[in-house]
């Protein structure tokens, strides 16, 4: 599986299908019954800035999806029973939005009444570019929470297999459902073709997690412990929430299109011989990451102390193959050592405290500190965030769909680079979501500059920045 921009995918052409819900099943999801409760936090703000977009004319973007290869015959019944089984399973695929009043109301599609069908799409001429279009067209139509499906699943077929393309709206997926995407589509399909499988676990109820995400937030006030952590470390930091350490050339409140930068730090054994620094340390590899993070930003601000933002998951045995937005995010705050392995110890420490602030719903210490004065309420406009995945260990991996995939982001607008740090089975790699500009692409080269010293000092075999190729100047600047 990579993690990068859908140019990436290149599908060899073929006939372009897509399923679509039966009239019947589209008649029954559009008059589906109210759900009662509120939508999890990160729906809400989801939705919010869904609204917002739609009320200043601009386009939806803000959808996920992965997409791979199959190598076996295709089937388009065999497809859609594969899709009404998968989506089936999933409380958060059957969900959609009225968003017509004030307050968003959340429905949800019997379990029952779904069912999809194939129908084929006209294949664009110039195969070239002209797949790439077709795809953002079918997701920017389809991706969107206030309708049913705001999902979509099609197929590039050939004679010896097919692609598979899934996007999906935010609101109903993260990173790590869409990482779920091939193991649990192929195995649909194979038990849709007869072959015999091992039956998947239950999928968790995303509405009964979304309640209780609810209930812990509602039970805790501005003195509990994890608030008071959340007020120290910003206090700390002077009241600022995370920067990328480089200007990206924008002003207050501009934004410019999106760019997908990525840079392959090490490869085969060196990523292992990174983990072993690490280990030698007493941390572990993600712990490793935040100290690499740390001294690249020292070397290019002068700081001693670090904070970052991070994406957590929050499942439960319960929930582990469950579709939704099962993710927090807490900070990593701590002060850098003399030496790299002195400063993983304390990312080692800083780690877990993240995960236990994690625990808490992080609009609750964010609005407490916003309403005691710790923190301004623009610092939560587009703070910098870090993810960090072990894509190795997501089920299917070894799999033909898998390992062909690609994970992939809607590329709307931003005004941050944002950094997804990966590791997978052969490569260590660092990414960005970042302004499509030339000093955009400059900042995010000389960040990955730092981080290749940092990586050299440790005597790993570092793989060279290409600068101009990160900068990427042929659509620099188009529609700012």
């Amino acid at each position: 599986m990579r993690i990068g921009p859908l140019a990436d995918l290149a599908p060899a052409p073929g006939r372009v299908l897509v399923l679509r819900p039966t009239p019947e099943c589209q008649a029954a999801a559009d008059a589906a019954p109210v759900s009662p409760g509120s939508p999890s936090f990160l729906q809400v703000d989801h939705l919010d800035a869904y609204r917002a977009k739609v009320a200043a004319g601009g386009v939806h973007r803000a959808w996920t999806g992965t997409a791979g290869e199959f190598s076996c015959t295709f089937s388009a019944a065999a497809y859609a029973e594969a899709l009404t089984s998968f989506v089936s399973r999933h409380e958060g695929l059957r969900t959609w939005f009225d968003l017509s009043g004030e307050v968003p109301v959340r429905h949800l599609v019997p379990a029952e009444v779904v069912a999809f069908e194939a129908v084929e799409v006209e294949a664009p001429a110039d195969w070239t570019g002209g797949w790439e279009d077709l795809l953002v067209g079918l997701c920017d139509e389809q991706c969107r929470p206030d309708s049913w499906a705001p999902f979509l699943l099609g197929a590039i077929v050939r004679e010896d297999g097919f692609t598979y393309f899934w996007g999906c709206d935010h609101a109903f997926t993260d990173g790590a459902s869409q990482l779920m995407v091939p193991a649990e589509l192929g195995t649909a399909y194979a038990a849709a073709l007869g072959a015999e499988v091992e039956p998947l676990p239950d999928a968790g109820s995303f509405v009964t997690y979304a309640a209780a995400e609810r209930q812990i937030a509602a039970g805790t006030d501005p003195e509990a412990p994890a608030v008071r952590e959340w007020v120290d470390i910003v206090s700390r930091h002077g009241g600022r929430l995370p920067r990328f350490p480089v200007s990206l050339g924008l002003d207050a409140g501009e934004t410019a299109p999106v760019r997908v930068r990525r840079w392959t730090a090490l490869e085969g054994e060196a990523v292992a011989a990174l983990e072993a620094l690490c280990r030698s340390a007493g941390g572990r590899f993600a712990s490793g990451v935040f100290t690499l993070l740390a001294h690249a930003e020292q070397r290019l601000t002068g700081s001693s102390d670090y904070l970052g933002i991070t994406v957590l998951g929050t499942r439960s045995q319960e929930t582990a193959m469950s579709h939704g937005w099962f993710c927090n995010f807490a900070p990593v705050s701590m002060s850098l050592g003399e030496t790299f392995a002195e400063t993983v110890l304390a990312a080692e420490k800083a780690f877990e405290t993240a995960r236990e602030l994690a625990r808490t719903p992080v609009h609750v210490p964010l609005g407490a500190m916003v309403a005691g004065g710790v923190l301004a309420p623009t610092e939560l406009a587009s703070p910098q965030m870090v993810s960090y995945l072990d894509v190795r260990k997501f089920p299917g991996a070894g799999t033909t769909p898998f390992d062909t995939g690609l994970h992939f982001t809607g590329e709307g607008r931003t005004a941050n680079a944002s950094l997804w740090v990966n590791r997978f089975a052969d490569r260590f790699e660092l990414a960005t979501q970042s302004p499509d500009t030339q000093p955009g692409g400059r900042a995010v080269a000389t960040f990955f500059e730092a981080v290749h010293d940092v990586l050299a000092e440790l005597g790993l075999p570092v793989r060279p920045v290409d600068a101009d190729q990160i900068i990427g100047t042929g659509h620099a600047g188009h529609g700012r």
